[in-house]
């Protein structure tokens, strides 16, 4: 009587001890995940890891969405926008989160449907943090390659398969013969070295897709937690969950023999004699392949409310924007007090399309560039993450493509004035798409000479002109805007030179600009007199010919 009272005491303290933990482990958990809140990571998913679901899925455009190219991207600075942007817990939401910024949404029904779930992360802090504690079983790193499992092309079964099943069922008879004296103990060793065989003839097969099966049915069971959480918040969400999960949940039990460590323990014996990772590989197999839609519909589910508390996180810290104004009129595009969100003293600016083609003017450093990039970013995100960063912006469902920053591409052999060709040429080849664009060109053709540079520049302005596109052009050639004057509307950014040096305003103003100031660079950062005198003296003579 006495040992039964000991061990009822015993299994009560060891109840109530694991009680106690699991409450402290708990409370600390959910105490930092709010210090982390509202604040950048000390560390998150790498950019490569978070490129892999943009490369693997369909990239084709859609009646939905399009698709940011490569040039157009690097371009707005978005890998660095991702970086800040960025706050999420497990890989797969990091890669969803990239995702979104790749694809730019054509309507406003998503965006409402996104608004509506970032704003209740926001403001109902005990689901957000149910929410992020459900994730945590899916923030170890080895789930970045979750996604190859799920969106990649997976083995085909033998047909031969049968026949591990019945080693399988022989290596438990020959276990049970020879420690039973039945048979001779080496039909044991015999039977671990013919699996041990098979296992390793099939190793290369199935090794790349064993560490990914492990995690889905992480991610399976994550689903249900997150179902139960969120059943009354996002209910199209909650049935969407109930449809997935209806036919995976059994995945994660065909698949628990794959969960047992390649460590230094008994476990890699223990698989190999049974076979049991590669019989739970082929077993899985089947019942991935049939629920594959499902599967990588919690895959995305999963990671898009990741993502969306990751943007809710960003606004907690950054609370200066507002949500864009989408309008049918597709000549309606007016933004107030714009500003670059990566900068950290930004200067905010208006600007209204009184006409669809702008050029802009302005001596070097005066902010054209930056603007450029401040109206191109902020329509991405515009349509990405319902947000600007702005006091308003107004303006119909636009692609925006960009011809910025090009460079000489010395692995393929290109020039840096091929690479503007071909630069430039995808804006022609856009103009003649469906669909309203926003054309951002940052000095045409500046890789050749001034002769056949005005002249083609001059050509590609007028094709541009299409009175459905928006475009706009920085440049330092006046002569542009003295021949397309009639088609574009001018604006500039001036600066102000005194003997302390250059001031610069980084606003936008109506008109051609009038200055120039690269021979007073040459002086201001310590160039010889005679470089700049002489420089001045030949502008000089020029003129007067």
């Amino acid at each position: 009587m006495t040992n039964f009272i000991f061990f009822l005491i015993f299994i009560t303290t060891v109840v109530v001890l694991s009680k106690i933990y699991s409450v402290i482990k708990k409370y600390f958990t959910i105490k930092k995940l709010r210090d982390k809140w509202g604040k950048l990571p000390e560390t998150q998913t790498d950019l490569e890891t978070a490129k892999l679901l943009f490369k693997l899925k369909n990239r084709e455009e859609s009646d939905k969405h399009y698709v940011l190219d490569n040039e157009t991207w690097n371009d707005l600075n978005m890998d660095d926008f991702y970086h800040l942007a960025n706050r999420t817990i497990t890989p797969i939401g990091a890669q969803c989160l990239y995702e979104i910024l790749r694809k730019p949404l054509l309507s406003d029904e998503e965006l409402e449907k996104r608004e509506d779930i970032i704003k209740t992360f926001a403001g109902n802090t005990g689901l957000r943090e149910k929410i992020q504690v459900a994730f945590l079983p899916l923030s170890r790193y080895n789930v970045k390659f979750l996604v190859y499992s799920i969106w990649t092309q997976l083995p085909a079964k033998p047909k031969y398969t049968f026949i591990f099943y019945w080693l399988t069922a022989a290596a438990f008879w020959v276990l049970f013969l020879g420690l039973g004296g039945f048979i001779h103990p080496g039909f044991i060793f015999l039977m671990f070295v013919i699996n041990s065989l098979i296992v390793f003839a099939h190793w290369n097969r199935f090794k790349q897709f064993l560490a990914t099966f492990q995690y889905l049915a992480v991610l399976i069971n994550t689903s249900g937690k997150i179902k139960s959480v969120i059943n009354e918040e996002f209910p199209f969400i909650s049935s969407q969950f109930d449809k997935d999960l209806k036919n995976t949940r059994s995945i994660a039990q065909n698949i628990f023999s794959l969960q047992f460590g390649d460590d230094n323990s008994i476990a890699p014996y223990f698989n190999a004699y049974f076979l049991l990772q590669l019989t739970g590989f082929y077993s899985a197999l089947d019942k991935i392949k049939s629920n594959i839609n499902e599967l990588r519909s919690l895959f995305d589910i999963v990671g898009y409310l990741d993502a969306l508390i990751s943007i809710a996180s960003y606004r907690e810290q950054f609370p200066f924007f507002v949500n864009p104004t989408f309008v049918k009129d597709q000549d309606n595009f007016i933004v107030k007090e714009i500003y670059h969100p990566l900068l950290v003293s930004p200067v905010a600016n208006d600007f209204i399309f009184e006409s669809k083609n702008i050029l802009i003017t302005g001596s070097n450093m005066a902010g054209k560039s930056t603007f450029l990039k401040t109206i191109g970013i902020n329509a991405v995100l515009a349509q990405t993450v319902n947000l600007c960063t702005a006091k308003k912006y107004e303006a119909p469902f636009i692609k925006v493509i960009t011809s910025i920053e090009r460079s000489d591409d010395l692995i393929s052999g290109k020039s840096y004035y091929l690479a503007e060709v071909e630069s430039i040429l995808k804006v022609i080849t856009a103009s003649q798409n469906h669909g309203i664009h926003l054309f951002i060109i940052d000095e045409i053709f500046r890789g050749t000479n001034s002769v056949e540079r005005t002249a083609a520049s001059i050509e590609v302005l007028k094709y541009l002109v299409n009175k459905k596109d928006y475009i706009i052009l920085a440049t330092h050639d006046l002569q542009l805007t003295e021949t397309s004057e009639i088609d574009y509307r001018n604006y500039h950014f001036r600066e102000e030179i005194t003997d302390a040096g250059l001031h610069f305003d980084y606003k936008l103003h109506s008109g051609v600009s009038k200055s120039k100031n690269a021979i007073a660079l040459l002086g201001f950062v310590g160039y010889p007199d005679t470089i700049v005198e002489g420089a001045k003296n030949l502008i000089k003579n020029n003129s007067r010919k």
